[in-house]
């Protein structure tokens, strides 16, 4: 992994994810980091008081990337660089584009807007950008510090799981991390013997064998509950997803969830993008 990209909006939350990033850059031995502030003009009636105003937040975002880019400077050291660069456009549109242009292997990105943790754990910025990009997107919730990770928990559905799973992408996240991977099952009904069950396990243990994974099988009518077990007793360090439906990824941050999620305040979360049918070896 050699370039990490970081989107920022100036809040407490974005400095955090830019702090954690360049921990995270330092133990995967990156090569860059890449402070990212998108900027959209306001709405205005006269065309020469919104191109002031465009300019004025541009001025605004340069010296704010130039403030976190002295600050993460200090922290990232020797052999780490940090670039910055400001964008007009809405960050949604324009990640995808931004990331490959400068070659982004991973978008680390905290909470947007500067809310409370109480009432939005994940902005709409985000899971929109989780959505929008191909690259690889490791959520920082506000109050997340860097420590080693040891234990990547995977939240596994066991759906299609064969034609979705991006096996290599998880085997170098894990490889690079040098942790241990634990795959969870949640089967609200569980019999006796599921062959269909134990095919799938077989399956994975295959796909990912390279990282030796574990299995950890919990039954809960509630995902999240079973999520919050799973991370609990596993001792998970960073929860890997792969949204396969906006539905799903995004009941994770509802505000119905906030007491689930509170509890997972200082885990990370790793969203890989999902193999389409022809991308099996992705």
């Amino acid at each position: 992994m050699k370039n990490i990209l970081v989107p920022v909006d100036f809040s407490s939350t974005a400095k955090n994810s830019a702090m954690y990033a360049a921990a995270l850059a330092r133990e995967l031995g990156a090569e860059k980091i890449i402070l990212y502030n998108a900027y959209s003009m306001p709405l205005a009636t006269e065309m020469s008081w919104a191109v002031l105003q465009t300019e004025e937040l541009q001025k605004a975002s340069e010296e704010g990337l130039k403030a976190y880019k002295g600050e993460l400077e200090v922290v990232c050291g020797e052999g780490l660089s940090v670039e910055t660069l400001s964008d007009f456009g809405f960050l949604a549109e324009r990640i995808d584009t931004i990331a490959h242009d400068v070659k982004a292997d991973l978008i680390v990105m905290g909470i947007t807007g500067g809310g409370k943790l109480e009432e939005v754990l994940m902005g709409s910025n985000t899971t929109h950008v989780v959505h929008h990009t191909t690259v690889p997107v490791l959520i920082v919730p506000a109050d997340a510090k860097w420590k080693d990770v040891e234990v990547v928990g995977w939240a596994c559905d066991y759906k299609d799981v064969m034609k979705t799973t991006p096996a290599m992408a998880i085997s170098k996240v894990v490889e690079e991390l040098k942790a241990k991977l634990v795959v969870m099952h949640n089967n609200p009904d569980p019999k006796a013997f599921d062959p269909d069950l134990f095919h799938n396990n077989v399956m994975v243990a295959e796909m990912l064998k390279k990282t030796r994974p574990e299995f950890d099988m919990v039954s809960y009518d509630n995902f999240l509950e079973a999520v919050q077990d799973f991370v609990e007793r596993q001792k998970v360090d960073m929860l890997l997803v792969i949204p396969k439906k906006v539905g799903w990824f995004e009941s994770l941050f509802r505000r119905s969830h906030t007491k689930m999620l509170a509890f997972h305040s200082h885990i990370p979360l790793l969203c890989l993008r999902a193999l389409s049918p022809g991308n099996q070896g992705a």
